[in-house]
């Protein structure tokens, strides 16, 4: 086989690659997930402020977030409107980004081998998927932090002055970018203040030759972060948003015992790549490992080599294997907010940004597996249909997890609230504002809230503690949704002259809805 033939063949590998990428992220977008979490909704009502005309790099709603991603939702709901599938398509296109990224670095590190199986791990991956479906801001950590580390390499291994200011200022631009995600995206401070420690112990000289790309760099960083950080000197108490809460350092979570609460997060961050993964829904296939089988074995493989040459070659291993030691530095820094949390661990979340590492990981692993099996085994076709069967079967394992388990979990479809989403509906093709009563609590409402924002909410917030207290006329109606289906009891009780004038259930035969009215005199 030739040289063009093989670019041939890699080009249409790449192809089959990002089709699956497109395909795990796209397939039944408009319907999976079949509804919009609160959260999710809270974003899409701070889009729609934004396309009113405010203008924030960070909006205090729940506890703060920071604004990117809210301007990107504001460029789709302002394209096709307010709804569900507005806000997860965007993740989704975000998510493809990050794999097209995580095969540009990949390949720019370790060659193209190791690029294609990198993306195709993150292509399919359970994990991403499920992230790059659901309207979470975090979603953009993994393709800022890998889109810095492709630039900064760029302007290692370019030889002209101009390009090298190009990629020095687009990496600082990805780093000042990925302030305005995700709280953990703050780790990348203390990872790259780590690698400037090991650079400048093992080769000093680099900052010299490099000085002019450094500035330009940091310069292009500050000025992109500069409105986040006014924002947070003008507002010093949003800095820190809800990371004090749910903080190992927080008494209430390590009740006395930090060190043993801090093992134990380190446990059981560490084991949810291979055992018991996140069991939130929106974060993950509950309970499942955040990594198919095939991915954790080339996963735990790498790890393992790393280890054999960290013993044996010592301070040596940081200077020889730079490349790896930036990776690793990377994973564990991004695995940070993760193990320095204490509720609801392991949590996929926190740890997103150490996503692109843990399938760099992976297909290095599986590189060193294939080339030392490629010395056993001198029969190539073999070998590469082996591969392929193996790596198919593990995107036909992470496949089957979300459009197969998820699709037909009943919790996954209370986790996205999908019941608020039918009760937002009928509420709009009500449109009766001061004759219809929603029974909710003040967090559920965000997504009525958001998906009615067109018909300015038509209904009255009724507290589902106090829901039996609510007297209704002539034409009134009271709406239950599936988390308030318990208060419908005790509001029969005391109201006597009502009836059931509708009711919705899912495909679970669960009761998402229910709607009274009183008698007619």
């Amino acid at each position: 086989m030739d040289s063009n033939q093989r670019k041939i063949i890699f080009v249409l590998l790449i192809f089959f690659v990002l089709s699956l990428a497109v395909f795990f992220r796209l397939w039944q977008i408009e319907s999976l997930p079949g509804g919009l979490f609160p959260d999710e909704a809270a974003n899409g009502q701070d889009a729609v402020l934004i396309l009113q005309g405010t203008h924030t790099p960070f909006f205090e709603r729940g506890l703060g977030r920071e604004s990117l991603y809210f301007y990107l939702l504001a460029g789709s709901i302002g394209l096709f409107g307010i709804g569900v599938w507005q806000i997860h398509i965007v993740s989704a296109l975000i998510g493809i980004l990050s794999v097209v990224a995580a095969w540009l670095l990949a390949k720019s590190l370790f060659g193209r081998k190791a690029a294609l199986i990198t993306a195709f791990f993150m292509a399919t991956s359970t994990w991403h998927t499920t992230l790059s479906r659901t309207g979470f801001r975090a979603i953009l950590i993994p393709l800022l932090a890998t889109l810095f580390f492709y630039f900064a390499y760029l302007v290692i291994k370019e030889e002209k002055h101009k390009k090298r200011v190009l990629w020095a200022i687009l990496s600082g631009a990805s780093l000042g970018l990925g302030f305005y995600t995700y709280i953990s995206f703050r780790a990348m401070l203390a990872i790259l203040g780590l690698i400037a420690v090991i650079i400048f112990v093992i080769q000093r000289d680099a900052f010299k030759k490099f000085w002019r790309e450094l500035i330009i760099a940091s310069l292009s960083s500050f000025i992109v972060a500069a409105p986040l950080a006014l924002y947070f000197l003008g507002h010093p108490g949003s800095f820190t948003g809800r990371a004090g809460c749910v903080s190992i350092f927080n008494p209430d979570l390590n009740q006395g015992d930090f060190w043993g609460t801090f093992l134990g997060v380190i446990e059981k961050t560490f084991l949810m790549f291979f055992t018991q993964g996140d069991l939130n829904w929106r974060h993950n296939v509950s309970g499942m490992s955040m990594l198919n089988p095939v991915a954790a074995c080339f996963f735990a493989l790498f790890i393992l080599i790393c280890l054999g040459f960290l013993i044996k070659e010592r301070l040596n291993f940081f200077k020889k294997y730079f490349k790896y030691c930036v990776l690793i530095i990377w994973f564990l820094g991004m695995l940070g907010p993760a193990m320095l949390s204490a509720q609801a661990i392991p949590h996929g979340l926190r740890a997103i940004g150490a996503m692109p590492a843990v399938f760099l990981f992976s297909a290095l692993g599986l590189m060193f597996f294939w080339e030392k099996i490629g010395r056993i085994f001198k029969d190539k076709f073999v070998l590469v249909l082996a591969l392929a069967m193996l790596l198919l079967t593990g995107a036909v394992y992470d496949f089957n997890l979300y459009f197969n388990v998820d699709a037909n979990s009943s919790e996954f479809y209370y986790a996205y609230r999908s019941d608020l989403t039918v009760v937002s509906d009928y509420l709009n093709e009500r449109n009766l504002k001061k004759k219809t009563y929603l029974v909710l609590d003040e967090y559920s409402v965000q997504t009525p809230e958001y998906l009615t924002l067109g018909n300015n909410q038509p209904y009255i917030l009724v507290d589902p503690a106090t829901s039996y207290k609510r007297k209704m006329s002539s034409g009134d109606q009271i709406v239950f949704t599936q988390s308030t289906m318990f208060d419908t009891k005790k509001y029969k009780e005391e109201n006597q002259d009502i009836k059931i004038v509708k009711q919705e259930f899912n495909k679970f035969g669960q009761e998402i809805m229910r709607v009274y009215e009183p008698f007619q005199n």
